[in-house]
């Protein structure tokens, strides 16, 4: 997944200079090669859950890793806008395989112990986005654009070639299910029919709406709207040592409240830190600063809540890990596409947009979460772990 975050982050800075070779003049449309991306691995996420029951996590993964080193080596060699946005499609169905890491955890964790252990695994996966704007800012002044794509490349390959060597296979041989429509139909109403997975689903795909809107925006807000120009690249790094930091912290009060206690706090402080962006930008007193706290502190809160609600929409669904991880996945990103790009599309040269959005998000995302935990009712019901 880590490979999914530099694919994202690295070429943040250089969407003006694509948008000007590839000749784009709507406004904000290579925002559109963000989009297409996350589209690409929601598609990808969809698809490769029920092979993945049938057939192993390994086989996929490499598969899917193979495809976005070659659509990364093409992508310089782009013309136009449309090839630009196919080749960033092919990009995200390979990494989009990548979803497969959160089945891996669910094949040996379930609960709390999987949120510890995917709060674990946030440590290390947004120092990332640390490194990455930075890396490709320096990237841009010495090789341009195209120099970013095969630098993605270059990684690709470096994580295809450990994968190949180190990664295990996760599902044993016993637990595997046919691949058959009759078996993706059963998995898929297994899935439907738990009120903990559709609730707190959908409660991560809300705020992993507004991530991708702050992923969309954040370029022409930093560098724009607050006139940091090239130097947004700190900002964003600022922002993502804070959730590292916040990743490990989360770790450690699972274990002692359990993940749907710490879920419902960090939802409930994402929107009280929303609402407080709010007030200031009506009050016209959100300055730099404060926004740069203001945004860290609630995209760390977003940080407690990914590692909790993916894992607590798992708990019942150990028997179809691959299957539920990629029509979450395949949901949540769809979703989360589509709300992040109507953030982005609707940048006003203000942070307006994404602070407004975040909101809204947040309140959906705290409203699923409560309907969740409230008691089964009508045809919904929770159903054993197996």
């Amino acid at each position: 997944m880590g490979l999914s975050s530099i694919a994202l982050d690295i070429m943040l800075a250089a969407l003006p200079d694509i948008g000007r070779a590839m000749r784009s003049t709507a406004p904000n449309l290579a925002q559109w090669t963000v989009g297409i991306f996350l589209a690409g691995a929601a598609v990808s996420a969809f698809l490769i859950g029920p092979v993945a029951d049938a057939y192993g996590r390994r086989l996929p993964i490499l598969a899917g890793l193979t495809l976005f080193v070659v659509a990364s080596l093409i992508v310089p060699f782009a013309q136009s806008m449309e090839m630009m946005l196919a080749l960033r499609l092919m990009q995200g169905i390979g990494v989009g395989t990548t979803r497969l890491s959160q089945a891996m955890l669910r094949d040996h964790y379930s609960g709390s112990e999987m949120a510890e252990a995917m709060s674990l695994s946030l440590v290390a996966f947004l120092i990332l986005p640390v490194l990455a704007p930075l890396i490709g800012q320096g990237i841009l002044m010495v090789g341009g654009w195209r120099a970013i794509f095969l630098t993605m490349a270059s990684l690709g390959l470096a994580v295809l070639v450990w994968a190949w060597c180190r990664l295990p296979e996760t599902l044993a041989s016993e637990n595997r299910r046919p691949l058959s429509l009759s078996s993706i139909r059963a998995g898929l109403a297994i899935i439907t029919h738990d009120r903990n997975a559709i609730g707190y689903g959908l409660a991560a795909m809300f705020l992993l709406g507004g991530l991708y809107g702050f992923i969309a925006t954040a370029q022409p807000i930093y560098g724009e709207a607050f006139g940091l120009g090239g130097y947004f690249a700190f900002a964003m790094a600022a922002t993502a040592i804070v959730q590292s930091g916040a990743a490990f912290v989360c770790s450690l009060v699972i274990r002692r409240h359990g993940a749907q206690v710490i879920g419902l706090i960090a939802v409930s402080a994402y929107v009280g830190i929303a609402a407080a962006m709010v007030l200031m930008l009506t009050m016209g007193m959100l300055s730099f600063w404060l926004f740069l706290v203001l945004i860290t502190a609630m995209m760390a809160m977003f940080t407690w809540a990914d590692a909790t609600l993916g894992a607590i929409s798992m708990k019942n669904l150990g028997r179809v890990a691959g299957t539920a991880a990629s029509a979450f996945g395949a949901i949540q990103a769809l979703g989360a596409t589509l709300l992040g790009s109507l953030i982005g599309q609707s940048y006003d040269g203000t942070p307006g947009s994404l602070i407004w959005g975040s909101l809204i998000l947040g309140i959906l995302s705290l409203l699923a979460v409560v309907w969740a935990r409230r008691a089964p009712s009508g045809g919904l019901r929770s159903v054993t772990s197996a």
